[in-house]
């Protein structure tokens, strides 16, 4: 192998066997037979910010009310889409009060302190719970948004609770306001790889096929550019035959990002070191 090999990588050129385009094979035309002493940089990355605001994995509001003394908590699936602030707290209004019309429930946005308050006109008790409490309410029923049983994945909550900031349970109370409205779900973008390196770095779920991590730096509907920046950004590929290789892109709880059809880039520069 030369000292330097560059190979470029389009989603557009992705297996048939390709689940999407943040989740795909990519076959070289040559395999590249690595010798010792080789490393890998992730370069010249591309990624549209294409992903909404709420998407399959943060769509769901886990909510309890109680009517004389007798409590039932139910699950609200909140329309997948991009949101302002103002937006997302309509559309928890229209959700709740179609589930609950008995309620009175409403939402505002308060650009104030950036919060969503939730109230309702009747004065009786709800509170949205974390997913801790979900969690260690394992065993009772849920509900859906047409009162129909819900059966609720413990290891896959999909809640809205990062955009809300809830993460600490308060008691029943006839209000509730969040805590700073976080509309980027998405801070880093993480890319995996299992057939890249040597399985030399841990993630925060403890996994080792991360092979670069990309900030969040652009808008919705903007294009985020990385590059290397860093010689410790190194993947150790020595002794490797690499024909086709896998990628994915993920958040940081391991769900792939939905790009919704567009397509990402990036180069990797493979080098033989000294």
């Amino acid at each position: 192998m030369d000292k330097i090999k560059k190979v470029y990588i389009d989603s557009r050129y992705k297996t048939n066997d390709s689940v999407s385009n943040s989740d795909f094979k990519f076959e070289i035309k040559e395999a590249l037979d690595l010798q010792d002493n080789t490393v890998c940089f992730i370069d010249d990355i591309c990624i549209p910010h294409t992903w909404y605001t709420i998407e399959n994995y943060n769509n769901k509001l886990y909510i309890e009310t109680t009517n004389n003394s007798v409590a039932t908590r139910t699950v609200i699936t909140i329309p997948n889409g991009n949101y302002t602030a103002t937006s997302l707290a309509s559309t928890l209004t229209n959700s709740l009060q179609t589930r609950f019309p008995e309620h009175g429930f409403s939402c505002g946005y308060n650009s104030n302190v950036g919060t969503i308050k939730i109230t309702n006109s009747t004065n009786s008790e709800f509170r949205i719970l974390t997913d801790a409490t979900v969690v260690s309410l394992q065993g009772i029923d849920w509900y859906d948004g047409f009162n129909n049983i819900y059966s609720v994945v413990m290891n896959n909550l999909q809640t809205i609770n990062e955009v809300f900031r809830n993460s600490v349970q308060y008691p029943s109370g006839t209000s509730y306001e969040s805590g700073f409205i976080d509309l980027l779900n998405v801070h880093n973008i993480y890319i995996h790889s299992p057939n890249i390196g040597n399985y030399n770095s841990i993630g925060v779920r403890g996994e080792n096929t991360i092979i670069k991590k990309v900030p969040v730096s652009s808008s919705f509907g903007y294009l985020i550019i990385d590059s290397v920046v860093s010689q410790h950004d190194k993947i150790d590929v020595s002794r490797q035959l690499i024909k086709t290789m896998e990628f994915s892109f993920r958040n940081v709880h391991g769900d792939i990002i939905d790009l919704h059809g567009a397509h990402v880039s990036l180069s990797l520069v493979f080098q033989t070191m000294e």
